[in-house]
């Protein structure tokens, strides 16, 4: 199923970057199959009173820190998608905000990236002034 994908995604045309658009979807769909196996093996988020071991203190910031690790990963995971989806769409590697294609550079480093890197810098500026 998914090579007729791959095929149907290279047949969109090439992505406003140097790669073609199979290429980007695999990058995206390799670290989709890695958060994946981390959220596997993690296991539930939720012990369970006959498996925790007693020789292990189970504790409130264990579990704090788990669900964090948890949203993290799926969080990352829907970006994973999103892009997949702009990919799709035709959408991929243009910014959400100002509409100008994000650097190849900047999709390398993290490939599910919806902003520009000014774009990006303006938003986390605004954000941390509302924190202030």
């Amino acid at each position: 199923m998914e090579g007729v994908l791959l095929e149907s995604l290279e047949g969109l045309g090439e992505s406003p970057l140097g790669a073609g658009t199979g290429e980007w979807w695999e990058l995206l769909q390799a670290e989709k199959e890695d958060i994946a196996k981390e959220i596997i093996s993690d296991g539930p988020l939720l012990h369970d009173a006959a498996s925790v071991n007693e020789a292990e203190p189970w504790d409130d910031a264990t579990e704090d820190m788990q669900r964090r690790r948890r949203n993290t990963l799926e969080l990352r995971l829907r970006e994973l998608n999103d892009a997949q989806d702009r990919l799709i769409d035709g959408g991929y590697g243009l910014c959400h905000e100002c509409g100008e294609v994000i650097g190849e550079r900047r999709l390398r480093a993290n490939p599910a990236a919806a902003l520009c890197i000014f774009c990006q810098q303006v938003g986390e500026h605004q954000q941390l002034r509302r924190v202030c």
